[in-house]
């Protein structure tokens, strides 16, 4: 009976395979990971261009001076009304929508009228007024409200410095749309006149 004569080479050669398989691997799971988190950086742009736009159409028709039916709006346009919510949505949440009333030349109208027919009032008086509300502007912010929108952080998935450098920041999506109803329904109780 022979015995096969050990190599001496063999035994370092499947140390090294396991450098090279590991070192591979961390090249090829970085790759995956950054393929994968870019994949959700566009569905995100994509989804949040939608939610703009879901809550500019519905502000149009809302009453404003109303908080509980503005909160109900926020959560719908970011899906939170769903179940589950928004996939994959990170650090965002309704909080972040930014909802406005312009006049014509999209300036700020500070006071807003106190109710939808105040701004009838006001657009049948001067339509082109400093007080006539004429558009809503959806952005998405860091804090909703205010007159400054500052952009909201990309939070990754997969850790908090994915990307080196400066933090990745969504742009605020702004959606301008005219104004219908602002909720106003005729002949019902209630009107702030």
């Amino acid at each position: 009976m022979s015995h096969p004569v050990p190599q001496p080479g063999r035994r370092a050669q499947r140390g090294a395979a396991a450098v090279e398989f590991a070192l591979g691997a961390i090249l090829f799971f970085t790759f995956v990971f950054g393929v994968i988190e870019l994949a959700r950086a566009l569905y995100m742009w994509s989804s949040m261009i939608e939610v703009t736009r879901r809550a500019a159409r519905a502000a149009a028709a809302t009453d404003f001076s109303d908080p509980s039916q503005m909160t109900q709006l926020r959560r719908h346009a970011i899906f939170a009304d769903l179940a589950g919510g928004l996939p994959l949505r990170g650090n965002l949440s309704e909080n972040n929508l930014s909802i406005d009333y312009p006049n014509g030349n999209l300036g700020r109208i500070d006071p807003l009228p106190a109710c939808p027919e105040e701004n009838i009032v006001n657009c049948n008086a001067d339509p082109d007024g400093a007080t006539c509300i004429r558009f809503v502007r959806v952005r998405l912010c860091a804090e909703s409200g205010g007159a400054n929108c500052t952009r909201v952080d990309y939070q990754p998935i997969i850790s908090a410095n994915f990307f080196p450098g400066a933090p990745l920041q969504y742009p605020t999506f702004a959606t301008v749309t005219p104004v219908t109803t602002l909720g106003h329904r005729p002949g019902v109780a209630g009107n702030c006149l």
